[in-house]
């Protein structure tokens, strides 16, 4: 039996305050705006899993279609006003000057942009990865941070790029 696609691209939609045990670390009790099923996206019959643009946060998936509610369909024009925003948030946080400026709230929010900019100045461009794992980003994104601590607590931009391209350099030797 097919099943009908209840959610499509552009739908506004909330996000269920309880997500289930399984998924308690995922954002709940939150908009958002649906970019796909799992169909949609890579074919296949599986319109039950979702990709959602969650509002204030960045692209997610895979929500169920029995967790989220219509608010209203074809918002396409928010989901842009959303990703523009998104955009302009991560120039902003990966910006080094920004980032110095800003060390001790870096530290303690983990901007995923701070940390991934950190990460690109010693040569580590993707901190998912080749296989995309959670895990590997969060080992990646523990040590750049455990390395960049003490030059965001000084404040010293200098001294970090000064660091990273000496790492970068003993990398490459060991090539």
């Amino acid at each position: 039996m097919i099943m009908q696609q209840k959610f499509h691209k552009g739908d506004w939609v909330r996000v269920n305050k309880d997500l289930g045990s399984c998924m308690k670390h995922f954002q709940s009790d939150c908009e958002a705006i649906v970019i796909g099923s799992y169909a949609d996206q890579y074919g296949g019959e599986d319109y039950h899993s979702l990709t959602l643009f969650i509002k204030d946060g960045g692209q997610v998936s895979w929500y169920g279609a029995d967790q989220i509610t219509l608010i209203e369909p074809n918002r396409l024009d928010m989901l842009e006003q959303w990703e523009t925003e998104k955009a302009a948030e991560i120039k902003e946080e990966s910006d080094l000057d920004w980032i110095f400026a800003h060390g001790q709230e870096v530290i303690h929010e983990g901007y995923g942009a701070s940390i991934a900019a950190l990460a690109a100045c010693f040569g580590l461009t993707n901190l998912w990865g080749s296989h995309g794992e959670g895990v590997t980003w969060l080992s990646n994104a523990m040590g750049t941070m455990n390395i960049a601590a003490p030059y965001l607590i000084s404040g010293d931009k200098d001294g970090w790029l000064e660091n990273c391209q000496r790492l970068a350099n003993e990398a490459r030797s060991k090539e």
